[in-house]
């Protein structure tokens, strides 16, 4: 399979499967959790309180690492092992574009003050388990 190919691959792994889990660090000991992502070309984003402790975690430590795409009919489905920098972001214009009702459950509204984007930038994507390749493909950022 060809980069151009593998790339498509990728991005309809980002398209389509967005329940992930984005892992933080708190000091040396790594974090994990569910989260929804969406994303714009290969950068990703999700949405969070500023008063959870992975906000914290990323203000202390921008590196966080995300597993996207699995399925649950079992073994042997492609899905993407990111490593990325992340950044809180606050721009009104973002948040509305990335509102949903669903998070209703954990924030007020679009103007909640503690409603944060959270902005991946990736460092690496691995495609991972995809059936046409031999082992895991590395696609790197600078």
């Amino acid at each position: 399979m060809d980069e151009d190919k593998i790339k498509e691959e990728i991005q309809t792994i980002l398209a389509e499967r967005r329940l992930g889990i984005l892992s933080t660090m708190k000091g040396d000991q790594p974090y994990s959790r569910f989260m929804m992502f969406r994303n714009e070309g290969f950068r990703l984003y999700t949405i969070s309180s500023k008063k959870t402790e992975k906000v914290q975690d990323i203000l202390n430590n921008p590196k966080v690492h995300i597993l996207l795409g699995f399925k649950t009919e079992g073994f042997g489905n492609p899905y993407l092992d990111i490593t990325a920098m992340a950044t809180l972001e606050d721009e009104k214009e973002l948040k509305d574009q990335l509102w949903h009702e669903n998070f209703l459950k954990y924030l007020t509204g679009p103007d909640d003050p503690n409603y944060i984007v959270i902005r991946c930038e990736p460092k690496t994507i691995r495609l991972m388990s995809h059936p046409d390749l031999d082992g895991p493909y590395t696609l790197s950022f600078n």
